[in-house]
């Protein structure tokens, strides 16, 4: 046929040993040049072709969605549940947080769709006291920090209805955090004061 006779004739040009020390003498590693070089119009132009082709684009994966900058997380609807994952738990456990205590904490927030820090306390390397269960926090921090070891960390998912809802706030690590946004605090739960103990602190709500 019209395509085997140029294929015959570049497999009995490659079983010439002259004609491969020619070629390997020339370097050539483009194989469209090759093709054409050897007469093989349709081949080379359909390796042309082949090589010019484009990426086909990627698919959105489930929960993510595509930006200039790149992959970022879908937030979770502001309804969503409160995660909470324990990290380090100590092997021993004397007592545990409950409402009304003193917690001395440190902690780092950061947004879920592209965990960007916006606020830490790690940063900052002053840890944060606060009175929990007196409606002074967000609800996601009243809720995932019950019943919580001295030593023990956690990582709170939070959708925005228990965080900073349709507002948004303002990070002391000059991030912002945007109406409905998810966020994420890794939190280490360093003691458990009374109140006198948290007198000399500054104690406020996020």
């Amino acid at each position: 046929s019209y395509l085997l006779l140029p294929i015959t004739t570049a497999g009995y040009l490659f079983q010439n040993p002259q004609i491969i020390e020619v070629i390997s003498t020339m370097h050539i590693h483009n194989p469209v040049f090759l093709l054409a070089m050897l007469g093989i119009p349709r081949l080379s132009s359909a390796a042309l072709n082949w090589s010019r082709r484009k990426p086909k684009p990627k698919r959105a994966k489930k929960g993510w969605r595509r930006t200039k900058t790149g992959w970022e997380r879908l937030d979770l609807p502001p309804e969503a549940p409160l995660r909470i994952g324990v990290t380090f738990r100590p092997n021993e456990c004397l007592q545990k947080t409950k409402s009304g205590d003193f917690l001395s904490v440190h902690y780092s927030g950061t947004l879920y769709s592209d965990d960007k820090e916006f606020d830490s306390s790690v940063s900052r390397q002053e840890p944060f006291v606060f009175q929990i269960g007196r409606k002074k926090m967000i609800d996601g921090w009243e809720r995932g920090l019950m019943r919580m070891c001295i030593g023990e960390k956690r990582r709170l998912v939070i959708p925005s209805e228990l965080a900073y809802g349709t507002v948004g706030a303002f990070g002391s690590e000059s991030g912002k955090v945007k109406p409905g946004a998810t966020i994420v605090y890794e939190v280490e739960l360093l003691d458990i004061l009374d109140e006198e103990g948290a007198a000399s602190h500054m104690v406020w709500g996020l």
